[in-house]
Protein backbone atom coordinates (compact mmCIF):
# COMPACT_ATOMS: atom_id res chain seq x y z
CA UNK A 1 0.00 0.00 0.00
CA UNK A 2 3.19 2.25 0.74
CA UNK A 3 3.73 2.29 -3.19
CA UNK A 4 0.79 2.95 -4.00
CA UNK A 5 0.42 5.92 -2.36
CA UNK A 6 3.47 7.05 -3.71
CA UNK A 7 2.36 6.51 -7.28
CA UNK A 8 -1.04 8.18 -6.71
CA UNK A 9 0.54 11.17 -5.15
CA UNK A 10 2.83 11.76 -8.34
CA UNK A 11 -0.13 11.53 -10.10
CA UNK A 12 -2.05 13.90 -8.66
CA UNK A 13 1.18 16.19 -8.54
CA UNK A 14 1.30 16.14 -12.34
CA UNK A 15 -2.53 17.21 -12.63
CA UNK A 16 -1.76 19.69 -10.18
CA UNK A 17 1.18 21.21 -11.82
CA UNK A 18 -1.07 21.11 -15.45
CA UNK A 19 -4.16 22.51 -13.69
CA UNK A 20 -3.37 26.41 -13.65
CA UNK A 21 -2.80 25.78 -17.38
CA UNK A 22 -6.47 24.80 -17.80
CA UNK A 23 -7.68 27.24 -15.27
CA UNK A 24 -7.06 30.10 -17.91
CA UNK A 25 -9.74 28.62 -19.71
CA UNK A 26 -12.10 29.30 -17.34
CA UNK A 27 -14.00 32.54 -16.33
CA UNK A 28 -14.07 31.95 -12.58
CA UNK A 29 -10.11 32.36 -12.04
CA UNK A 30 -9.96 35.85 -10.35
CA UNK A 31 -11.95 36.27 -7.70
CA UNK A 32 -15.69 38.10 -8.24
CA UNK A 33 -18.48 38.80 -5.61
CA UNK A 34 -19.89 35.34 -7.11
CA UNK A 35 -16.93 33.45 -6.16
CA UNK A 36 -14.49 35.81 -3.73
CA UNK A 37 -12.00 32.96 -3.94
CA UNK A 38 -11.64 32.66 -7.63
CA UNK A 39 -11.23 29.04 -8.84
CA UNK A 40 -6.36 30.43 -8.84
CA UNK A 41 -7.15 29.42 -5.77
CA UNK A 42 -7.32 25.41 -6.40
CA UNK A 43 -3.86 24.46 -7.07
CA UNK A 44 -3.43 25.71 -3.55
CA UNK A 45 -5.57 23.73 -1.69
CA UNK A 46 -5.23 20.59 -4.41
CA UNK A 47 -1.65 20.40 -3.52
CA UNK A 48 -1.89 21.22 -0.07
CA UNK A 49 -4.49 17.46 0.67
CA UNK A 50 -2.08 15.86 -1.68
CA UNK A 51 0.72 16.43 0.50
CA UNK A 52 -0.53 16.27 3.66
CA UNK A 53 -2.00 13.01 2.89
CA UNK A 54 1.21 11.50 1.70
CA UNK A 55 2.72 12.81 5.08
CA UNK A 56 0.14 11.03 7.10
CA UNK A 57 0.91 7.94 5.08
CA UNK A 58 4.54 8.47 6.27
CA UNK A 59 3.71 8.50 9.63
CA UNK A 60 1.83 5.12 9.61
CA UNK A 61 4.80 3.39 7.74
CA UNK A 62 7.07 4.85 10.54
CA UNK A 63 4.51 3.56 12.70
CA UNK A 64 4.65 -0.02 11.14
CA UNK A 65 8.51 -0.04 10.76
CA UNK A 66 8.86 1.13 14.77
CA UNK A 67 6.18 -1.96 15.63
CA UNK A 68 8.14 -4.29 13.99
CA UNK A 69 11.62 -4.03 15.84
CA UNK A 70 10.10 -3.09 19.00
CA UNK A 71 7.25 -6.23 19.06
CA UNK A 72 9.90 -7.98 16.37
CA UNK A 73 8.18 -9.67 14.04
CA UNK A 74 4.06 -9.99 12.78
CA UNK A 75 3.00 -10.56 15.97
CA UNK A 76 1.52 -7.21 16.35
CA UNK A 77 -1.82 -6.40 14.85
CA UNK A 78 -2.35 -7.55 11.68
CA UNK A 79 -4.37 -5.11 10.22
CA UNK A 80 -1.29 -2.90 10.44
CA UNK A 81 -0.09 -4.87 7.52
CA UNK A 82 -1.49 -2.63 4.73
CA UNK A 83 1.39 -0.51 5.16
CA UNK A 84 3.86 -2.55 4.89
CA UNK A 85 6.87 -1.41 1.73
CA UNK A 86 6.99 -5.18 -0.07
CA UNK A 87 4.59 -8.12 -0.86
CA UNK A 88 5.96 -11.02 1.53
CA UNK A 89 7.54 -14.40 0.81
CA UNK A 90 7.41 -15.49 4.74
CA UNK A 91 5.05 -18.60 5.05
CA UNK A 92 1.80 -18.24 4.92
CA UNK A 93 2.10 -14.99 2.13
CA UNK A 94 2.79 -16.26 -0.95
CA UNK A 95 -0.47 -15.71 -2.57
CA UNK A 96 -0.30 -11.62 -1.04
CA UNK A 97 3.12 -11.61 -2.61
CA UNK A 98 1.77 -12.81 -6.47
CA UNK A 99 -0.63 -10.18 -6.03
CA UNK A 100 1.88 -7.64 -4.73
CA UNK A 101 3.93 -8.09 -7.27
CA UNK A 102 1.72 -8.06 -9.93
CA UNK A 103 0.71 -4.70 -9.05
CA UNK A 104 3.92 -3.00 -8.79
CA UNK A 105 4.82 -3.89 -12.09
CA UNK A 106 1.41 -2.72 -13.46
CA UNK A 107 1.85 0.22 -11.93
CA UNK A 108 5.81 0.62 -13.09
CA UNK A 109 4.40 -0.22 -16.96
CA UNK A 110 1.63 2.29 -16.62
CA UNK A 111 3.66 5.05 -15.57
CA UNK A 112 6.46 4.46 -18.07
CA UNK A 113 3.79 4.78 -21.12
CA UNK A 114 1.91 7.61 -19.57
CA UNK A 115 5.43 9.18 -19.15
CA UNK A 116 6.60 8.15 -23.29
CA UNK A 117 3.71 9.60 -24.32
CA UNK A 118 3.62 12.86 -22.44
CA UNK A 119 7.69 13.08 -24.08
CA UNK A 120 6.17 12.33 -27.44
CA UNK A 121 4.29 15.35 -27.25
CA UNK A 122 0.66 13.22 -27.54
CA UNK A 123 -1.96 15.74 -25.92
CA UNK A 124 -3.14 15.09 -22.20
CA UNK A 125 -6.04 16.84 -22.59
CA UNK A 126 -7.30 19.20 -25.77
CA UNK A 127 -9.74 21.80 -25.50
CA UNK A 128 -11.91 21.37 -28.73
CA UNK A 129 -13.43 25.40 -28.57
CA UNK A 130 -10.09 26.94 -28.79
CA UNK A 131 -8.26 23.94 -30.83
CA UNK A 132 -5.02 24.09 -28.79
CA UNK A 133 -3.26 21.68 -26.84
CA UNK A 134 -2.12 22.20 -23.30
CA UNK A 135 1.80 22.34 -22.68
CA UNK A 136 3.71 22.54 -20.18
CA UNK A 137 7.14 23.45 -18.93
CA UNK A 138 7.75 19.32 -18.58
CA UNK A 139 6.57 18.51 -22.08
CA UNK A 140 9.65 17.03 -23.41
CA UNK A 141 10.79 15.59 -20.18
CA UNK A 142 10.77 12.06 -19.79
CA UNK A 143 11.83 11.41 -16.13
CA UNK A 144 10.11 14.30 -14.50
CA UNK A 145 10.63 14.32 -10.63
CA UNK A 146 7.09 12.25 -10.29
CA UNK A 147 7.28 9.53 -13.14
CA UNK A 148 11.27 9.39 -12.19
CA UNK A 149 10.17 8.64 -8.73
CA UNK A 150 7.52 6.36 -9.51
CA UNK A 151 9.97 4.44 -11.26
CA UNK A 152 12.42 4.22 -8.64
CA UNK A 153 9.58 3.02 -5.84
CA UNK A 154 9.01 0.28 -7.91
CA UNK A 155 12.13 -0.51 -8.66
CA UNK A 156 12.58 -0.55 -4.84
CA UNK A 157 9.67 -3.00 -4.20
CA UNK A 158 10.97 -5.71 -6.53
CA UNK A 159 14.11 -5.36 -4.99
CA UNK A 160 12.72 -5.95 -1.61
CA UNK A 161 10.86 -9.05 -2.65
CA UNK A 162 14.00 -10.87 -3.83
CA UNK A 163 16.27 -9.20 -1.23
CA UNK A 164 14.23 -9.94 1.95
CA UNK A 165 14.76 -13.42 3.06
CA UNK A 166 11.48 -15.82 3.44
CA UNK A 167 12.09 -15.43 7.72
CA UNK A 168 9.39 -12.71 9.17
CA UNK A 169 11.85 -11.76 11.63
CA UNK A 170 14.01 -9.78 8.91
CA UNK A 171 15.04 -6.69 9.70
CA UNK A 172 15.11 -5.12 6.37
CA UNK A 173 11.15 -4.42 5.97
CA UNK A 174 10.85 -2.46 9.15
CA UNK A 175 14.01 -0.51 8.00
CA UNK A 176 13.05 -0.15 4.73
CA UNK A 177 9.60 1.29 5.90
CA UNK A 178 11.25 3.79 8.04
CA UNK A 179 13.23 4.95 4.93
CA UNK A 180 10.05 5.44 3.25
CA UNK A 181 8.65 7.21 5.75
CA UNK A 182 11.55 9.46 5.80
CA UNK A 183 11.16 10.38 2.11
CA UNK A 184 7.61 10.81 2.54
CA UNK A 185 8.12 13.53 5.47
CA UNK A 186 10.73 15.08 3.69
CA UNK A 187 8.71 15.18 0.36
CA UNK A 188 5.62 16.41 2.10
CA UNK A 189 6.43 18.54 5.70
CA UNK A 190 8.22 21.34 4.47
CA UNK A 191 5.53 21.72 1.39
CA UNK A 192 2.32 21.33 4.18
CA UNK A 193 3.88 24.13 6.51
CA UNK A 194 4.60 26.63 3.12
CA UNK A 195 0.89 26.02 2.09
CA UNK A 196 -1.06 25.92 5.17
CA UNK A 197 0.26 29.20 6.55
CA UNK A 198 -1.01 30.33 3.19
CA UNK A 199 -4.36 28.89 3.79
CA UNK A 200 -4.32 30.24 7.43
CA UNK A 201 -4.32 33.45 6.23
CA UNK A 202 -7.24 33.20 3.68
CA UNK A 203 -10.81 35.33 4.26
CA UNK A 204 -14.20 33.77 4.39
CA UNK A 205 -16.49 34.78 1.41
CA UNK A 206 -18.03 37.51 3.47
CA UNK A 207 -14.68 39.73 3.94
CA UNK A 208 -13.67 39.00 0.46
CA UNK A 209 -17.36 40.08 -0.69
CA UNK A 210 -16.95 43.35 1.60
CA UNK A 211 -13.09 44.00 0.21
CA UNK A 212 -15.17 43.62 -3.25
CA UNK A 213 -17.19 46.40 -2.13
CA UNK A 214 -15.23 48.60 -1.07
CA UNK A 215 -12.90 48.94 -3.91
CA UNK A 216 -16.13 49.97 -6.08
CA UNK A 217 -16.86 52.78 -3.50
CA UNK A 218 -13.17 54.22 -3.63
CA UNK A 219 -13.18 53.86 -7.27
CA UNK A 220 -16.51 56.27 -7.21
CA UNK A 221 -14.13 59.00 -5.09
CA UNK A 222 -13.88 62.30 -7.02
CA UNK A 223 -10.31 62.32 -8.74
CA UNK A 224 -9.68 58.05 -8.42
CA UNK A 225 -9.31 56.73 -12.48
CA UNK A 226 -8.97 53.01 -10.95
CA UNK A 227 -8.95 51.05 -7.87
CA UNK A 228 -7.28 47.46 -7.46
CA UNK A 229 -6.81 45.10 -4.68
CA UNK A 230 -3.26 43.07 -3.95
CA UNK A 231 -4.87 40.69 -1.77
CA UNK A 232 -6.70 40.51 1.25
CA UNK A 233 -5.29 38.07 4.30
CA UNK A 234 -6.62 37.20 7.34
CA UNK A 235 -3.78 38.32 10.77
CA UNK A 236 -5.73 37.44 13.64
CA UNK A 237 -9.57 36.09 14.50
CA UNK A 238 -11.88 38.54 13.00
CA UNK A 239 -9.15 40.68 12.14
CA UNK A 240 -8.04 41.14 8.50
CA UNK A 241 -5.53 43.33 6.13
CA UNK A 242 -5.94 44.95 2.63
CA UNK A 243 -3.41 46.10 0.22
CA UNK A 244 -4.51 48.57 -2.08
CA UNK A 245 -3.14 50.36 -5.35
CA UNK A 246 -5.29 53.58 -6.21
CA UNK A 247 -5.04 55.75 -9.59
CA UNK A 248 -5.88 59.26 -9.43
CA UNK A 249 -6.30 62.29 -11.96
CA UNK A 250 -3.26 64.55 -12.16
CA UNK A 251 -6.45 67.03 -11.22
CA UNK A 252 -7.10 65.32 -8.19
CA UNK A 253 -7.22 66.79 -4.48
CA UNK A 254 -5.15 66.99 -1.99
CA UNK A 255 -3.60 63.02 -1.43
CA UNK A 256 -3.73 63.10 2.16
CA UNK A 257 -7.15 64.38 2.10
CA UNK A 258 -8.03 61.54 -0.02
CA UNK A 259 -5.90 58.76 1.73
CA UNK A 260 -7.91 59.91 5.03
CA UNK A 261 -10.89 59.50 3.23
CA UNK A 262 -10.09 55.52 1.86
CA UNK A 263 -8.90 54.67 5.84
CA UNK A 264 -12.49 55.83 6.52
CA UNK A 265 -14.06 53.40 3.99
CA UNK A 266 -11.59 50.40 5.07
CA UNK A 267 -12.35 50.91 8.86
CA UNK A 268 -16.24 51.01 8.30
CA UNK A 269 -16.11 47.93 6.14
CA UNK A 270 -14.15 45.92 9.18
CA UNK A 271 -10.52 46.39 7.91
CA UNK A 272 -8.03 46.36 10.58
CA UNK A 273 -4.97 47.33 8.90
CA UNK A 274 -4.69 48.42 5.05
CA UNK A 275 -2.13 49.56 2.95
CA UNK A 276 -2.91 52.07 0.63
CA UNK A 277 -0.48 52.83 -2.38
CA UNK A 278 -1.57 56.35 -4.53
CA UNK A 279 0.04 56.94 -7.65
CA UNK A 280 -1.39 58.89 -10.88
Amino acid sequence: MGYAFIVIYNACSLFIALLPVVLEYSGNVQSTTEYPFGLQSLPTLLEFTNNITLLYRGVQALKEGVEHIVINGHEHDMSTMEFETYAHRAKGHNHDALLGMAGVISAMLATGLSAARFMNHHPMWEVRSRRRQLVTGMQNTLCNPYNASSLFAGLWMLAMLVMVPTAEESFIEPASCIVMAAIMAYTSFPTCMRLGKRLLCAVSSDVARDGQKVLWQISKLPGVLACTSNGIWSIAHDKHAIALRVSIAESADNQRILYEHIANLLRSSGFSEWTIEIGH
